[in-house]
């Protein structure tokens, strides 16, 4: 019985342990940006970031739990766990000025820790921006004898009036937080305490942003920790260039695309072209009439296509006006013949030798048999080997594509 009550005492210690509210204002890897949980006295406290909130009140020192009005989504820690997070009401602490610096967020760094005692109100939520639950309000009062008109602007938008007063972060000469545009294009992001986010990344409204030493945005680049930024400035899931499957070789765009039915620059200065499937075409003549070789690579050489020209390859050449083309569609892809109609319940073979069908509607079928006995894969690609013994020899020429298959990427093609 002993041994058990002495497992029962570590056990809780080890949970209350876990569930303290992390180190105020602490530096972080990573910066995520809400809106308070609560409003205190109609107002809502300042998001310092990462889950803290801070707020001074003026005119009163104290605060009591009908002063609060919640958000929908968030509760009182108590609520659910009363043995860890007491009911925190009554007198809020004084602001600290410790040799001429008042003990606000921005600033506690810099003063000795526990200089600044505070009422800290627990909130819960399930709202997954952040990986823990809780949420700390941080409330203090403005000493008595001191003029809010003498405080500089860094303090006055903390402050919240305990009558309802419009006053703190809602005057003019306050620091505004949210992105700043700087002269040469970069941007920052300020938080509302009025410092910068940096050394991390800044999650906000579902995207995440990486912030360097000096608090400026990255954008078009690899992040420290290894993911591709877009020229946006946001986080993907996916980095462009090549990748390969059974099928052939791939490539990613900047833009999350895979190539398809286009020319590609890559980083060694060399040109490739990749099919309406999005692979690499090798050994071939392309479209617009360019010499690719075994490895993918085009010879340099002008096109051989000299008629009229309206899609133009790497060295200026390309297909003649007249000729059948494919069309990509939000419902997917379509094949428009030389007079100007969609190919409808029919075949169409591609450059490279694949054959593709048409349904009734003129949209490439995939993933299913065909009317006349064939079975077609996921890319519209009908699989030789799943034929039926009455369907051969019905299918006609033509040039064909389909869309580009899904990959861990998460990326799809992109017909430009």
């Amino acid at each position: 019985m002993i041994v058990r009550k002495k497992i029962l005492i570590l056990g809780l210690a080890l949970i209350m342990s876990l569930s303290q509210a992390p180190a105020a204002f602490a530096e972080e890897a990573s910066t995520t940006m809400e809106n308070c949980g609560a409003y205190l006295f109609e107002w809502r406290p300042v998001d310092c970031g990462n889950g803290r909130y801070f707020a001074i009140l003026v005119g009163g020192n104290t605060i009591v739990e009908r002063n609060v009005i919640l958000r929908r989504g968030f509760d009182y820690g108590y609520t659910f766990y009363p043995s860890i997070y007491p009911r925190t009401w009554g007198e809020v602490p004084a602001l600290v000025n410790a040799n001429g610096m008042w003990a606000i967020p921005e600033n506690q760094p810099l003063l000795p820790e526990g200089t600044q005692p505070t009422l800290t109100i627990t909130l819960v939520t399930n709202n997954k921006n952040l990986p823990f639950k809780e949420r700390y309000i941080d409330v203090v009062c403005l000493p008595g004898g001191v003029s809010i008109s003498e405080l500089p602007p860094e303090v006055k938008k903390y402050l919240i009036s305990v009558d309802g007063e419009d006053i703190g972060a809602y005057d003019d000469d306050s620091v505004t937080n949210g992105w700043i545009k700087e002269d040469d294009g970069t941007y920052r992001y300020r938080k509302p305490d009025g410092t910068y986010v940096s050394n991390g990344w800044l999650n906000i409204e579902d995207e995440s942003y990486y912030m360097d030493a000096n608090g400026i945005m990255l954008a078009d680049t690899m992040s420290p920790d290894g993911y591709y930024i877009n020229a946006s400035g946001q986080k993907t899931k996916y980095i462009p260039g090549w990748t390969e499957n059974e099928r052939g070789k791939k490539y990613v765009l900047k833009n999350g695309y895979y190539a398809a039915s286009t020319w590609v620059e890559d980083t060694d200065g060399k040109w490739y072209y990749f099919d309406m499937a999005g692979y690499l075409l090798k050994n071939d003549t392309t479209p617009d009439g360019h010499y690719v070789d075994e490895n993918g690579v085009w010879d340099g050489q002008e096109s051989t296509i000299v008629e009229d020209v309206t899609k133009y390859g790497p060295a200026g050449k390309t297909e003649p006006e007249a000729a059948a083309y494919w069309e990509q569609t939000d419902d997917g892809w379509k094949y428009k013949q030389e007079d100007g109609t969609y190919r409808t319940n029919g075949w169409a073979q591609s450059a490279n030798g694949g054959w593709y069908y048409l349904g009734a509607d003129g949209l490439m079928l995939t993933s299913q048999t065909t009317p006349d006995g064939y079975y077609v894969d996921e890319n519209g690609l009908w699989t030789t080997d799943a034929v039926s013994s009455e369907a051969e020899g019905n299918a006609d020429g033509g040039e064909a594509a389909s869309e580009s298959e899904e990959s861990e990427t998460s990326t799809e093609s992109d017909n430009t």
